[in-house]
């Protein structure tokens, strides 16, 4: 059971308890939560985790019908709308990263292809799904567009949760797509915009051909 520290603000722990919960699939897609359980549970008041509801209905993880809580349970369209935005979002931060990533950055992209091609050899689907957020989470840092970096981390938190809770068992090639983030590195490391582009947008198609078959669902 996660903890409350006297040291933070109460609505802000209470809101990243309650998002990992969502994030890690412990309250499932469609769940109604009730601002009076969800209090009892974490030992708080109906206050602070009302103001933590409304920071995850703002992030787009809870939504609010006729009063109600529910976690966020998205459809194909959905899907599929989200995972559009994520193409347009990361082909622009590759090309301004090609141009304004550091040495740290690129040593750092490089060391997570190593490691991710370590965790596909261990089957370890837990590690490379942490590896993969960290990768593209430097690519878009390294945009130094402080807007996108804004827009991609409320995208972001949906793409995670849609792979987390419900696209997990479609991802089969966990090894292609490391490949495809070692081209990706190397366009970075060699300065090329256009084949960065090239390559991420090739990427994320595979992603949405994934979601795709959340149609059929």
């Amino acid at each position: 059971m996660r903890e409350i520290k006297k040291t933070e603000l109460l609505h802000s722990q209470v809101y990243h308890i309650v998002k990992t919960m969502v994030m890690e699939g412990e309250f499932r897609p469609g769940k109604r939560l009730v601002e009076t359980k969800t209090a009892e549970k974490l030992g708080v008041s109906r206050g602070t985790v009302r103001e933590a509801f409304r920071m995850l209905i703002k992030d787009g993880l809870l939504v609010q019908d006729e009063g109600m809580v529910f976690v966020y349970n998205p459809g194909p369209q959905d899907i599929l709308d989200v995972y559009e935005c994520r193409k347009s979002l990361e082909s622009l931060a590759i090309r301004l990263a090609a141009n304004n990533i550091n040495k740290e950055q690129l040593d750092r992209l490089q060391l997570i292809v190593e490691e991710s091609k370590e965790a596909v050899r261990m089957n370890n689907s837990e590690k490379l799904t942490t590896l993969n957020h960290e990768y593209h989470g430097i690519i878009v840092i390294a945009s130094h567009n402080k807007q996108l970096i804004q827009l991609f981390d409320v995208i972001n938190a949906k793409v995670l949760y849609i792979r987390n809770c419900i696209l997990k068992n479609r991802f089969k090639s966990f090894e292609e797509f490391v490949e495809d983030h070692e081209r990706i590195f190397s366009a970075l490391k060699e300065g090329n915009p256009a084949e960065a582009e090239k390559e991420m947008l090739s990427h994320i198609e595979k992603s949405l051909e994934v979601a795709n078959t959340s149609i059929s669902i």
